[in-house]
C-alpha cells in the first residue's frame, strides 16, 4: 500500500512536471529587453552601397540587444544596396525599427523593401510606401526604363516575399508592390499587416513598442521600455564628404571638368593639362569603390602627382603638387575612423582614437611642413654662379616643350628652367643655344 501511494505521488510529479514544461520553455525563449537608451539614425536621399556601408558601421558599434529606429524617407536606390541592407538587418543582433517619418515622408521602391526587412515597422501620418517594380536607368540620357523581363520582375518580388514573410508580414502586398507598384498609406498599412504601428512622433512608438514581442537571431524578447534617452546618430565626417563628393551634381562637375582639360591640353599641346583631367576622370572612377578603397586610391594618385612634379622640374610651378596634397587631404578624411561621441563612445577606446588621430594629424603636418621646405630651398637658393644665373650667348641647353617661332617656352640651361623666346620653330629635347638675354627672357635658336 505504501509503495502504491509513493507511486501515485511520483506519477502526479511527473504530469504536472509535463504540463509545465511548455511554459517553462515559453518563459525562457521570451527573455526582456529593458530599453534606456534608444538610437536614432536618418536614411534619407537614395539608398546607394554608402548607405549600407554608413548603417553598418552604425550597427557594429552598437552593443547587441540596442534599439535602433531608421527615420526613413526615400525614393529608393539601389536593388543590390538595398539587398545588402536586408540582409545586414536580417542577420543582425540588434532590434531594428523602420520608421517611415515626419509626416509627408515616403519608402518607395528599396525603401519598402527596407522597411519590410525590420524588425519592427512604422509610418507616420500622411506617408506613403510601394512602388516596387524595378527600374533600369540609362545612364547616358537618364531615361527610366520599367523592367518587365519575367527572369528579373519574379526573382525580385520572390525576395520581397520573403523578406515580408521573414518578419512576419503581408506577403500579397510585397508581391504586390513588385508586379502592380501598389501604395499604402499609414492606415492599410496597418490594417494589412504591413507594419506593426502607426505613430506621429518619436516619443508615441516607443510608447506603443512597451511589451512587443520581437524576435532577434531565432530568439523572442519582449522589449520593456523604461524612460530611454533617445540619441541622434550622425554619420562620421568620411561619410558626409563620401556622399557629397558621390552626389550626381559633384560627379557631373569632375565628369565635365577632366573631358574639358582633355580636349584644352590636347589641343593646345600642354600634355600635363590633359594629364589633369585624365587625373580627374581616374578620381571619379575611385568614387564608384567602397569608401575605404577610395581613400586609399586617392592618396596613391595624390603622392604619384606629386611625385610626378618633383621629377619634371616645377614645369607645372607647383600645380601637380597642389592638386595632389588636396586628393592626400580627402583620401585621409574617408580613412578618418568615427569621432562623433555616440557613435565614439560605443565601441572604441577613447586613448586609442586619440592615437590614431593624433599620428594622421602629424602624417599630414610633417608632409605639408616636408613640401613647404621643398618651396622655400628652391625659392631661396643662391645660383652657383653668374655664369648660370645670366645665361650668356652661346650657352647651350635643352628646350622641354615644343615652341613655335616668335613664341614663348621653357628651356633648360645648365639645372634651370628659363623662359625662352624661339626664333625658330623647336621641337621638345632640341639642344638650344642662347643668342640674347634680356629682362630675364632669352632667345634661343636650335643649336648647330
Amino acid at each position: 500500500m505504501i509503495v502504491w501511494v509513493k507511486m501515485r505521488m511520483l506519477l502526479l510529479v511527473l504530469i504536472a512536471f509535463t504540463l509545465m514544461l511548455p511554459m517553462v520553455v515559453h518563459a525562457a525563449s521570451n527573455g526582456i529587453i529593458k530599453v534606456t537608451q534608444v538610437y536614432t539614425y536618418s536614411l534619407n536621399g537614395e539608398i546607394t552601397e554608402n548607405t549600407y556601408y554608413e548603417l553598418k558601421s552604425v550597427i557594429d558599434q552598437l552593443p547587441p540587444g540596442s534599439v535602433l529606429v531608421i527615420y526613413m524617407k526615400t525614393p529608393g536606390g539601389l536593388l543590390d544596396a538595398a539587398l545588402n541592407i536586408v540582409s545586414l538587418f536580417e542577420t543582425s543582433s540588434i532590434v531594428t525599427v523602420g520608421f517611415v517619418y515626419p509626416t509627408g515622408s515616403y519608402a518607395w521602391s528599396g525603401g519598402t523593401l527596407v522597411l519590410l526587412s525590420t524588425t519592427v515597422a512604422a509610418m507616420a501620418p500622411g506617408t506613403v510606401i510601394g512602388s516596387c517594380q524595378p527600374v533600369e536607368i540609362n545612364e547616358v540620357t537618364g531615361q527610366e526604363i520599367f523592367i518587365t523581363e519575367p527572369k528579373i520582375l519574379n526573382a525580385v518580388a520572390k525576395y520581397f516575399v520573403e523578406a515580408a514573410e521573414f518578419r512576419g508580414r503581408n506577403t500579397t502586398f510585397a508581391a504586390s508592390c513588385v508586379y502592380n507598384d501598389t501604395n499604402l498609406g499609414p492606415e492599410e498599412a496597418l490594417k494589412y499587416h504591413v507594419i506593426n504601428y502607426v505613430a506621429s512622433s518619436i516619443d508615441q512608438l516607443l510608447s506603443v513598442m512597451n511589451g512587443t514581442v520581437v524576435n532577434v537571431n531565432g530568439v523572442n524578447y519582449t522589449l520593456v521600455m523604461e524612460n530611454p534617452v533617445v540619441t541622434q546618430l550622425t554619420p562620421p565626417i568620411s561619410y558626409q564628404l563620401y556622399d557629397a563628393l558621390q552626389s550626381s551634381v559633384m560627379e557631373n562637375i569632375i565628369s565635365i571638368l577632366g573631358v574639358l582639360l582633355i580636349l584644352a591640353g590636347l589641343l593646345t599641346a600642354h600634355v600635363y593639362l590633359a594629364g589633369i583631367g585624365a587625373v580627374l576622370l581616374v578620381v571619379l572612377a575611385l568614387l564608384g569603390l567602397p569608401i575605404n578603397y577610395a581613400g586609399l586610391g586617392l592618396m596613391v594618385v595624390g603622392a604619384l602627382l606629386m611625385a610626378f612634379e618633383w621629377h619634371s622640374g616645377g614645369k607645372l610651378h607647383g600645380v601637380l603638387i597642389a592638386v595632389g596634397a588636396v586628393l592626400i587631404a580627402v583620401g585621409l578624411t574617408l580613412l578618418i575612423p568615427s569621432v562623433s561621441p555616440p557613435q565614439y563612445a560605443l565601441k572604441y577606446n577613447p586613448t586609442t582614437l586619440r592615437v590614431i588621430l593624433y599620428s594622421e594629424i602629424a602624417g599630414i603636418g610633417g608632409l605639408s611642413a616636408w613640401i613647404v621646405m621643398l618651396i622655400a630651398r628652391a625659392i631661396r637658393a643662391k645660383p652657383i654662379s653668374t655664369v648660370m644665373y645670366y645665361p650668356t650667348a652661346g650657352l647651350i641647353g635643352v628646350a622641354t616643350e615644343d615652341i613655335k617661332t616668335g613664341q614663348m617656352g621653357i628651356v633648360k640651361i645648365r639645372g634651370e628652367y628659363w623662359k625662352a623666346i624661339a626664333l625658330e620653330d623647336i621641337k621638345e629635347g632640341d639642344r638650344v643655344t642662347v643668342v640674347s638675354y634680356e629682362g630675364n627672357i632669352i632667345k634661343v635658336r636650335k643649336a648647330t
